[in-house]
């Protein structure tokens, strides 16, 4: 009978030499979760988008993990979004994830309703005292870490690296052996969905009390017990 250690090596050699054959010259894309209709955009841009970022839509019945993206992008933001993002009300799903990203610092750009955007960016607007009181709650965002501008402002700063996420050290491998939990010092620890986990490795975390989550590209996750 093979021995699981044997299995475990035979598994490492084998995404070793699967790595070496995968490995690419160009960088991986980042991650873009797109909150909002995406079908009022021009193809141009929604191809530009598609082309720069890998693309993942917001399904606000969904908990999603933003710290896992490298920007969250709020399509047809309106008056009531960026007010309530700037006073920290969160009250409907777009507002309680605008405050998450605040809350964990991942970065965000804001697109305005073309409405609101002819009033929030005019030099000389009708109703200078009202929309003075909009450009505050723009200006609390902007503090906040957002960018608050047009799609094409947008489009045109597409020069974004991919992050490091926060995850375990072992999730930055494609596979997790046993050596690897042993060496978690938390509760949980966080891999990659491409991650290969060997059977030694689970039973290790079954023993040590160390629960496996996998995430997934839209951050939903499964746990292995």
């Amino acid at each position: 009978m093979i021995h699981r250690d044997m299995i475990e090596q035979i598994v490492r050699e084998v995404v070793a030499q699967l790595s070496k054959e995968e490995k690419a010259g160009t960088e991986a894309k980042p991650k873009l979760l797109v909150v909002g209709d995406t079908s009022f955009l021009e193809p141009k841009h929604l191809l530009l988008l598609q082309t720069r970022w890998i693309v993942v839509h917001y399904e606000g019945e969904k908990k999603v993990y933003v710290d896992l993206y490298d920007r969250v992008l709020f399509l047809h933001a309106t008056q009531d979004l960026i007010t309530k993002g700037a006073l920290g009300i969160f009250d409907n799903t777009e507002s309680k994830l605008l405050s998450r990203c605040f809350m964990e610092s991942t970065p965000v750009s804001i697109i305005p309703t073309v409405y609101l955007q002819d009033h929030l960016f005019s030099s000389s607007p009708k109703n200078k005292a009202y929309v003075a009181q909009i450009q505050r709650y723009h200006q609390a965002l902007l503090e906040f870490g957002a960018k608050v501008e047009t799609l094409e402002s947008f489009l045109e700063t597409l020069t974004v690296k991919p992050k490091q996420e926060p995850l375990s050290r072992s999730a930055k491998k494609k596979i997790l052996t046993r050596r690897d939990v042993q060496d978690c010092k938390e509760s949980v620890l966080k891999v990659d969905s491409n991650t290969i986990i060997t059977p030694l490795a689970k039973d290790t975390a079954r023993e040590m009390g160390i629960d496996i989550v996998e995430l997934d590209l839209k951050g939903e996750k499964r746990e292995w017990n």
